[in-house]
């Protein structure tokens, strides 16, 4: 967390969390925390739901009430598990330094809750657009002129949930864009302490979770009494994405430690080459081919992947989250079911 960093580091955040984006804001002004903030965000809301079903004459506990639950329960888990990952990424800022030509500096602006080139209102505006389409469509034409309290909260949290994707996207590509340039012009590979990298490879898993944890509430929208090819595609869909998120930039990086290895051995087999005839009678030769065999068969021995096993077990249980729902829902039906006998 940021308040474990040191106080210079957090110090910066503190002046950079000003210029945050409005999302990220709510977080940095509010007193109770992440995840305090998302409980008081998801009670807004439902207390907006139940106000507008009061108005309307809906009964509160209905199939209604299922689908207002689900969406602001999505609405919440973006806001939130986005807020989480920023935040646990913060607290590798040290060891990112270590690994880029601009030091800390370079490594507290990876942790800035904006990115400098960014086009959000472009994204704002495509997401005001793209919402206003669904919400004419879903809830506004050829509907009668009624429960219209109930359509205008439906309409509301619709349009917030496609400005929050499409601001999302943005914010993604913007960060991307970045996290590349950095990767090809100023990360250092360290043949000899690879394991310096494992950083990359955590934040990667931190931003695969947020999919896999945003995708698992989104198939609360899906979840009915049968898994279907339907369900089954759109689990296996969920995972191939999630898992596409990581490895995608586990391979620039791998890209790069690939070619300096190669690189390198191609320089200590040159090396070798030249020193090989002259150990047969020169000591010092011999002693120097034998260091140089060692140092070659370290370099050879360099994984080309930034993560440990660590990291990838921690990306497969994320993965599990996507079970969640139907799980869940399984468990729900065998209760109600048995329930329900023995109540008769």
């Amino acid at each position: 967390m940021a308040e474990a960093l040191p106080a210079e580091i957090a110090a910066e955040f503190i002046v950079s969390d000003r210029k945050a984006y409005f999302e990220q804001r709510l977080f940095v002004l509010s007193p109770l925390g992440t995840w305090g903030t998302a409980a008081v965000i998801f009670a807004l809301f439902m207390a907006l739901y139940a106000l507008a079903a009061g108005i309307d004459g809906f009964a509160f506990f209905g199939p209604t009430t299922r689908l207002a639950f689900v969406l602001t329960l999505l609405l919440t888990a973006i806001l939130a598990v986005q807020r989480a990952v920023r935040m646990r990424q913060r607290a590798d800022t040290p060891a990112l330094a270590r690994v880029l030509r601009g030091g800390l500096p370079q490594a507290i602006s990876f942790g800035h809750l904006t990115p400098d080139a960014h086009q959000l209102w472009l994204a704002t505006g495509i997401g005001i657009l793209i919402g206003a389409a669904f919400d004419y469509v879903l809830y506004f034409r050829g509907m009668p002129m009624e429960n219209l309290a109930t359509r205008a909260w439906f309409s509301l949290i619709t349009m917030l949930m496609v400005m929050t994707f499409t601001r999302g996207a943005e914010l993604t590509r913007s960060g991307s864009d970045s996290t590349s340039a950095a990767i090809r012009d100023d990360l250092i590979v360290d043949l000899l302490r690879i394991d310096d990298l494992a950083v990359w490879g955590r934040n990667a898993a931190r931003f695969a979770i947020i999919w896999f944890t945003i995708s698992a509430f989104s198939c609360l929208l899906f979840v009915s009494s049968n898994i279907t090819i339907f369900t089954i595609a759109l689990l296996l869909g969920c995972l191939a994405i999630g898992t596409a998120v990581f490895f995608a930039m586990m391979e620039r990086i791998h890209r790069r430690i690939r070619g300096d290895k190669r690189a390198e051995l191609e320089r200590v087999r040159g090396e070798i080459d030249g020193l090989k005839h002259k150990a047969v009678s020169d000591p010092a030769a011999a002693a120097c081919l034998q260091g140089l065999l060692a140092y070659e068969s370290r370099i050879n021995a360099v994984q080309e992947w930034p993560f440990d096993q660590t990291t990838l077990l921690r990306l497969g249980a994320s993965a599990l989250i996507l079970t969640v729902p139907w799980f869940g829902q399984a468990v729900a039906a065998y209760l109600v079911d048995h329930i329900s006998r023995f109540a008769g």
